[in-house]
């Protein structure tokens, strides 16, 4: 008597699509388990590159993201440019003093990544070095954001009861140039969505050790850029639009920022204006941007002068990351102050 399959008991798949099926499955379980191997081994024996150490911008004011009260970590880049130690106060900011406190006689700064250290030590950073240098309190207010942020912050450290008026603003020409619309204080622009490599260096250890190595192993770099995995640091500069609308919509923003302050707004010059194809553009940019102010009547300290004095502009950021160097905090530090004694 002849066994018939039933149409309720479905034959196995023994063809060459089930094989093929059980060997896919087969090799996404063995990569899991064999990336999961290299992150648990990487955590154990490197924890300099857990990423649960490094710094990260996660705490909500408003429409701002600060630092997480009481955070002690670390900001390492893994070129080897910088390595650093991060602490934020009870507001969330980067700064030893406390905003406050914040007096008539004390200045307070405000802007973005820059402004806040990005790759200094807080002692290098242009702020304290603007305290010792003017023997004022300095408080700084910064975190990466734009324009509309710096509005924000400023009516965050009123709110915690600074009374301050004497305001520096280090407007970075890079990224703070946009089409801002007249918004109430205190609101600033959405965050950007999170790139799947942002989320990777929160969160993976081993793809920050593998990163590291690839940036330092000169072959391994070259094969990167070749296949556009890694953006050479002075091909990723942001380029600003020759409009007249933007410059004026954004020199304007600043000045309803400056009417409620004593303000200084400072220059922070694109890298554009030394390398790339857009030279010609930025320098037209810069000059009417700078116009755009002094004809409002804003108090400008323009940076590029200085930056530019020896030739060597670049200098003053790091090799392999946008943001200034300690010799450029220095530099802008000294300006500053002897503008604010005039």
């Amino acid at each position: 008597m002849s066994v018939q399959t039933s149409p309720q008991m479905p034959r196995s798949e023994t063809g060459p699509k089930g094989r093929a099926a059980r060997v896919a499955v087969l090799l996404t379980v063995a990569v899991i388990v064999g990336l999961g191997l290299c992150e648990g081994l990487t955590r154990l024996f490197l924890p300099a590159f857990d990423p649960s150490g490094q710094f990260e911008f996660d705490y909500p004011v408003g429409s701002l993201m600060l630092g997480q009260p009481g955070t002690v970590a670390r900001q390492a880049k893994n070129t080897g440019d910088y390595d650093v130690p991060i602490r934020i106060n009870m507001h969330g900011l980067r700064d030893d003093n406390d905003a406050s406190t914040a007096t008539p006689d004390d200045i307070l700064v405000v802007g973005d990544s820059f402004t806040w250290g990005w790759g200094v030590e807080s002692r290098d950073r242009f702020s304290d070095r603007l305290q010792k240098l003017t023997g004022r309190r300095t408080f700084n207010l910064s975190t990466p954001t734009d324009v509309d942020g710096y509005a924000a912050l400023l009516a965050y450290a009123r709110a915690l009861g600074a009374t301050a008026d004497r305001v520096v603003i280090a407007v970075c020409m890079e990224n703070d140039l946009h089409r801002y619309a007249a918004q109430p204080d205190g609101e600033a622009s959405p965050p950007d969505t999170v790139p799947i490599r942002h989320w990777l260096s929160t969160h993976s250890a081993f793809y920050l050790f593998a990163l590291t190595v690839v940036h330092q192993t000169p072959w391994l770099r070259m094969l990167a850029v070749e296949a556009g995995l890694i953006t050479p640091n002075l091909e990723g500069i942001s380029r600003n639009d020759d409009d007249p609308a933007i410059v004026a919509a954004s020199a304007d923003r600043l000045l309803d920022i400056a009417r409620q302050y004593r303000a200084l707004v400072v220059l922070i010059p694109s890298r554009a204006l030394w390398v790339g194809p857009s030279r010609a553009v930025e320098d037209r940019v810069h000059q009417a941007f700078v116009a755009a102010l002094r004809q409002r009547g804003i108090d400008v300290l323009d940076l590029r002068p200085l930056l530019e004095a020896k030739g060597t502009p670049l200098a003053y950021h790091f090799a392999n990351d946008g943001h200034w160097n300690p010799a450029g905090h220095a530099l802008a530090a000294e300006a500053i102050s002897q503008h604010l004694a005039r």
